[in-house]
């Protein structure tokens, strides 16, 4: 089955994180800490933590282990802080199968904060679990500008599976807005290329 790929670029991305921190502003009483889902929530999380004012800590999960192929999820870095009677925005990139948010959910409730509301960037309507906040809904696979590396290499191994040549290769990384210096950059430092 062909992957549908959306591309974001990091102007996008910016926007669409200050519409976000709109809404959020909206609600009152106003949040008291972001928690931040590693990886993927990193950058989501340091954009509202400076438009909203407030601090930030990080939880990590693991679950992705391939395009579209999601591994068992394992909390590698708990909440390090005290979340007790606070407030608290979880932050992720995307709702996808719901899985990571519904860990991380449960995990924070373990520590007593008096409200727990979720933001994501993207929600893809087929998640178990539907984010408080969110910009965008699609059914699309994601491409990150903060994660161009990991991208270019997954696409092109995919590729480079189904027989395409380096040529078919670059021309569909190309048509995925990632430039000619992206693509060689991770050819020369991660193929060897």
């Amino acid at each position: 089955m062909a992957v549908d790929y959306l591309p974001v670029a990091w102007n996008d991305y910016h926007i669409l994180s200050q519409q976000l921190a709109d809404a959020i502003l909206a609600k009152k009483p106003p949040y008291d800490e972001i928690v931040a889902i590693s990886r993927g929530g990193l950058t989501l999380g340091h954009l509202l933590a400076d438009f909203l004012r407030i601090p930030i800590s990080t939880i990590s999960i693991q679950s992705y282990t391939d395009i579209q192929a999601q591994g068992e999820l394992t909390i590698v870095l708990p909440l390090q802080k005290s979340i007790q009677d606070k407030r608290v925005l979880l932050v992720d990139d995307v709702a996808d199968s719901g899985k990571t948010l519904i860990r991380a959910v449960e995990h924070l409730k373990e520590s007593h904060p008096k409200e727990i509301a979720t933001v994501t960037m993207f929600y893809k309507p087929h998640s178990t679990f539907r984010p408080d906040y969110f910009t965008r809904q699609t059914t699309k696979w994601i491409l990150f500008p903060y994660e161009l590396t990991e991208m270019i290499l997954l696409i092109t191994k995919q590729m480079e599976k189904e027989g395409k040549s380096k040529a078919e290769i670059e021309q569909f990384l190309e048509s995925l807005l990632y430039t000619k210096s992206q693509i060689g950059f991770v050819r020369k430092h991660h193929l060897g290329k």
